[in-house]
């Protein structure tokens, strides 16, 4: 293959480990597994003081301790390729899907190649010479996250045991009607012939069926007429085939095996973390304080206490008075707090080994609310004026009356930084089920038993944006009382009912959560009319805690890999004349849906949406692209901004 022509950040997202796209010239790929990345062209891999050379090594100790890992790698890109220093490091992908068929009508033959295959594939018909095959658009996939071909033997002979020598002789034939019942596959030696119809038919997990089923699965083996026992005892399940390893030995999988098309949006979904860049609050310079404890002497002391053992709050005590006594203290001016942050995520300090879901610091929404406290506590405080994090707070006093006095801080965020990191992925669901295997065990072929060795694909980006704080008093009188309780438990019922059938982890739908979300996608679909940004270059980050520790902050925010992003369209509208009218706008604009009233009567009508897990909202005014959208255009609510019964703001705007 080429060297990757992708942009880093693409392989972070949409594009990482286990996705399929399609490169230059229309070859589709499967992006491969962290065992291959970073090697040469002859498949040598670099040499790791190479990498730390190179502006690809990165370091975000919140993140590194909650997702168990080292650090995080950029991945190689075009964006190296000028570079004097560039070592030709590339991504590995793999040809996938491996079938392919010749696009004349007349001969339609079926050829498959392997992973590995380089160049085009040319017809071996006698009246095909040279004409290059194309791959067929069909794959299959479990819930677990497994991928593989589409089983054509299988499926066109009704048999988990196809005689070999027939693949050669099948042909990909289509009616053109575009249904899935004109397409047929024909095996030209058994002269055996099967339509695709029924294979994309089925249902995930249930409480009457745990196992789920699917039109592929439980069809595969039967003939026609035949009628399917409905204990799935006859169904053809998942091989456990792991494509974007490349050649390696299947693992065991039982579970119901789904057609889908390669570019099909459930066909891999990325988990992505990102955390913001916090300077450290209380320290005078504008370097860090890992800097600090990354300098060699210090990193020395650190591994000899760890390799004895000792726990990182006793670390912390030996630093503390090993610096009093030196003639130059560097750490007096930081808390034990941040001292233990930093240890928590340093390189000789490791976290524990990981939960067995592959991933350290317990389930992902404890692990995010643990980031987003420390960034919510930072957006409430100063910083250095030439840091990663530059913050102006203007005088909310000045907003319109109309708003009541919610907003209660407003922050212009002149500049920000953001890590973003893939985590994992999953197939069908924009979540893995709980008894999925590890997170892990997707991303690696062989994990590293190293801490040191452990890694995660990664991008850095800069932009601006605006944080607001709401007035935590008048959101809890709002959110307790009764009518927005019994409002909201409907969402509540609708996501308990998922984790019942997807076995999805538990999450308590806060009012106050679908109020803040539903107010950013307001507001982010009509800054869009007045920063010069679109609406998929603008994102959302939520802080939301009712807890002992309650947070109630929305920041809108643009963090683009290229040079949009720091244009300053967005911080300008912090000031409060400017973001006074907007909010007045976008309230006022929801209060009206193109959709209405059959969108705003789901409100009360059980729900809208992917398994009903929003209210009143829809595509025609509260979805966002869904770059924007950290929860999936998800838990969506108009009327708490609008409905005089159930809105926060009272008759101010629902008159």
């Amino acid at each position: 293959m080429r060297l990757n022509p992708l942009r880093r950040s693409q392989l972070v997202a949409p594009f990482g480990p286990g996705a399929i796209h399609v490169l230059e010239g229309g070859v589709a790929v499967v992006t491969g597994a962290l065992d291959e990345w970073f090697r040469d062209r002859k498949g040598n891999p670099a040499d790791e003081e190479d990498l730390k050379k190179l502006p690809l090594w990165l370091r975000e100790p919140r993140l590194e301790a909650a997702l168990g890992v080292s650090h995080f790698r950029m991945a190689p890109g075009p964006e190296d390729r000028e570079d004097a220093k560039d070592l030709e490091l590339t991504t590995p992908v793999y040809r996938f899907p491996t079938w392919y068929v010749c696009p004349r009508p007349k001969c339609s033959a079926m050829k498959r190649a392997h992973l590995n295959r380089d160049g085009y594939l040319t017809c071996d018909g006698n009246d095909c010479k040279n004409i290059r095959l194309r791959q067929i658009s069909f794959a299959a996939v479990c819930d677990h996250g497994h991928l593989q071909d589409f089983p054509w033997l299988e499926w066109v002979h009704h048999t988990e045991t196809p005689d070999p020598s027939c693949g050669g002789h099948l042909k990909f034939v289509s009616q053109g009607t575009g249904s899935l019942e004109s397409i047929q596959v024909r095996c030209e030696r058994c002269k055996k012939s099967r339509s695709l119809a029924g294979v994309m038919s089925g249902e995930l997990p249930s409480g009457s069926d745990p196992r789920g089923w699917s039109g592929l699965s439980r069809q595969l083996l039967l003939n026609k007429g035949d009628i399917p026992p409905k204990d799935g005892s006859t169904d053809f399940s998942c091989q456990g085939v792991r494509s974007w390893m490349g050649p390696v030995p299947n693992e065991r999988c039982e579970r119901p095996l789904r057609a889908v098309l390669i570019n099909a949006t459930n066909a891999h979904y990325a988990d992505v973390r990102s955390a913001i860049f916090i300077p450290p609050r209380y320290q005078p310079s504008p370097s860090a304080l890992r800097t600090i404890l990354d300098e060699v002497d210090f990193r020395n002391q650190i591994r000899m206490w760890r390799r004895a053992d000792d726990e990182l709050e006793d670390i912390l005590k030996k630093l503390r008075k090993r610096d009093d006594k030196s003639e130059n203290p560097r750490l007096s001016d930081y808390t034990d707090e941040a001292i233990l942050t930093a240890l928590t995520g340093h390189q000789e300090a490791p976290p524990p080994e990981e939960a067995p879901g592959g991933l350290a610091g317990g389930p992902k929404a404890d692990q995010e609310a643990m980031i987003r406290r420390e960034e919510y506590h930072a957006f409430q405080g100063s910083t250095d004026r030439e840091g990663d994090l530059v913050l102006r707070e203007t005088d909310a006093s000045g907003l319109p009356s109309r708003l009541g006095g919610l907003i209660e801080r407003i922050v212009a965020v002149e500049k920000l930084k953001e890590t973003r990191v893939f985590a994992g992925f999953s197939r069908l669901m924009s979540r893995l089920p709980s008894d999925a295997p590890p997170a892990s065990s997707l991303l690696w072929q062989a994990y590293p038993h190293d801490h040191a060795k452990r890694w995660l694909p990664a991008t850095v980006v800069h932009g601006e944006g605006i944080f607001l704080q709401l007035s935590e008093s008048k959101i809890k009188a709002w959110e307790n009382r009764p009518e927005v309780v019994s409002h909201i438990s409907t969402l509540q019922e609708n996501h308990n009912a998922c984790v019942r059938r997807y076995r999805w982890e538990d999450q308590l739908i806060e009012p106050r959560y679908v109020l803040l979300h539903t107010l950013a996608h307001i507001l982010i679909g009509r800054m869009v009319f007045e920063c010069g940004y679109g609406s998929a270059s603008l994102r959302e980050r939520l802080y939301v805690s009712a807890g002992p520790e309650p947070m109630a902050g929305i920041l809108i925010y643009t963090a683009a890999g290229d040079s949009e992003g720091t244009m300053g369209g967005l911080v300008r509208l912090a000031e409060p004349n400017a973001l006074g009218r907007i909010l007045e706008n976008a309230i006022e604009e929801a209060g009206w849906c193109s959709a209405d009233p059959v969108c705003s009567e789901a409100a009360t009508a059980g729900g809208q949406g992917p398994e009903s897990l929003n209210l009143a909202a829809c595509h025609s005014c509260a979805l966002l692209p869904e770059t924007s959208c950290e929860a999936f255009n998800k838990l969506l609510d108009r009327m708490t901004v609008v409905d005089p019964k159930v809105s926060i703001l009272g008759t101010n705007f629902c008159q």
